[in-house]
């Protein structure tokens, strides 16, 4: 599981997962991974703190895998690698983990709608780009594949800005090789009357075989 925003595990008044990692500057909202059944994870040896919250991740347990937890960011020191830019530059560096299974999720803050948005400050890469590259190694959005919906006319919104239903945006994203989406047994969103009072964004639940 991956939360974004997520306060530092020792402010947790139970402990509901069986391992945890966790970064940021700020106890208060920083980047989280926990797994749950004897999964055990850690921190690749590749991670680059220059890609500060873009943290990759091996998997133990049943079966060897890697894990790329994203939480995009602004960037007002090199606007190029505001959102998008950042994931784009990111996934480019680690694109050799994709060579083993590798998933791919978190919160992108990013829609394809905006891609062509901003020419004056044009970014390193654009969603469509992201989406191309991980193509090239057989890794796609699962909610795309499920839905069969193309990208820019989802019907599902996994954020409503400020928790204003009337501004809904599909920002978050698992992106998975097909050999694990064609063992995916369901793929959901969750819904507004179920999470805002906890967040403005709605889980994305994937459930494998």
């Amino acid at each position: 599981m991956i939360v974004s925003e997520c306060e530092h595990p020792d402010k947790f008044s139970d402990k509901f997962y069986d391992d945890v990692l966790w970064i940021g500057d700020n106890r208060n909202k920083g980047l989280g991974v926990f797994s749950f059944n004897d999964f055990e994870i850690a921190i690749h040896e590749s991670y680059c703190e220059n890609y500060r919250y873009v943290l990759p991740v091996t998997v133990n347990g049943g079966e060897a895998m890697n894990f790329i937890a994203i939480w995009s960011q602004n960037n007002k020191e090199d606007l190029g690698r505001r959102y998008i830019g950042e994931v784009w530059k990111s996934l480019n560096y680690y694109k050799d983990l994709f060579r083993f299974p590798t998933i791919i999720a978190g919160d992108f803050n990013w829609n394809v709608i905006w891609d062509q948005g901003n020419q004056k400050y044009p970014l390193y890469g654009t969603l469509t780009d992201v989406i191309n590259l991980l193509e090239q190694f057989d890794i796609f959005s699962m909610y795309h594949t499920f839905t069969n919906t193309e990208f820019g006319i989802e019907k599902e919104p996994t954020l409503y800005f400020r928790k204003n239903q009337k501004t809904p945006y599909h920002i978050d994203y698992i992106f998975a090789p097909s050999e694990i989406i064609n063992r995916g047994k369901s793929f959901s969103v969750g819904k507004y009357e179920d999470w805002i009072s906890l967040s403005d964004h709605m889980p994305l639940i994937a459930e494998l075989e």
